[in-house]
């Protein structure tokens, strides 16, 4: 995030700009300045929710692998 642009309460809250900012971009009302404030901000908030679904993408990796390691040792243990 640049340092005009705050960083994001949650993920949710900013697909929902995002979502705000592509309505105005289409609507085409914006004077040529502020539509590449919004461009420039809608752009950061991309690269924003892209970085927290990743990171999100690979707990679930970490976590899946951990689960599948688990069930595998439980599974041993009942063999014995």
């Amino acid at each position: 995030m640049s340092k005009t642009t705050k960083k994001p309460e949650s993920f949710e809250a900013a697909m929902l700009r995002l979502e705000e900012i592509a309505n105005l971009l289409e609507d085409g009302e914006a004077e040529l300045a502020k539509s590449l404030e919004l461009y420039k901000e809608g752009a950061e908030l991309a690269a924003y929710c892209t970085r927290q679904l990743k990171e999100a993408r690979q707990q679930v990796t970490m976590l899946s692998k951990e689960s599948y390691l688990n069930s595998d040792t439980d599974s041993n243990k009942e063999d014995y």
